[in-house]
């Protein structure tokens, strides 16, 4: 009985601990390519962007805030119907949250892996802990309070900006800078 109580004041403590460690710091290249980060997908493995790009057309969804799932929701269901017929395109979802300690972080990515079962879907979510600022700086993102979809290219150029909701006007702006055009 002493040992679990032991053991329960030493995971209480790390817990609790002040110690706020992110998974990346922000570098900025210019204002027109998304900024280097690092996070972890629902698999466990760390990803980088925007090296991780692997196709010419990419659209990223960042989410700031717990509630903001149906909003990303709502952009990958018609990005899921885009890329099933242009395999030049891919999806990622990037849930920005601030830094925490790892305990925290444990128990956030664990919430986030059981809500999503799709194997796919777990290696499309990238968390980011980071220091949030930074990177809104960089992204010219002045508010929180929605989702910000970007389309770049395989370099991390950013072709569009999108903010907010899904619309059809919206849609037809990223399906625009989607678009590659043949050689």
């Amino acid at each position: 009985m002493k040992y679990l109580a032991i053991l329960a004041s030493i995971i209480f403590a790390v817990a609790m601990s002040p110690g706020c460690i992110g998974t990346s710091t922000v570098v900025v290249k210019s204002k027109q390519t998304f900024p280097t980060v690092s996070g972890t997908d629902l698999h466990g493995e760390t990803r980088t962007l925007p090296d991780y790009l692997s196709k010419p057309r990419t659209l990223v969804v960042v989410a700031f805030q717990r509630w903001q799932q149906s909003l990303c929701d709502e952009w990958y269901e018609y990005i899921e119907q885009y890329n099933q017929q242009n395999e030049h395109a891919a999806y990622f979802e990037i849930p920005t949250i601030a830094k925490m300690n790892s305990f925290s972080r444990w128990f956030i990515y664990n919430g986030m892996r059981g809500g999503i079962k799709d194997d796919f879907m777990r290696s499309q979510v990238i968390t980011l802990h980071i220091d949030k600022e930074s990177f809104k700086n960089a992204l010219q993102i002045d508010s929180e309070e929605t989702v910000y979809v970007y389309v770049m290219n395989e370099e991390g150029e950013i072709l569009e900006q999108i903010k907010g909701k899904w619309s059809a006007e919206k849609w037809q702006q990223a399906i625009k800078a989607l678009e590659v055009e043949e050689i």
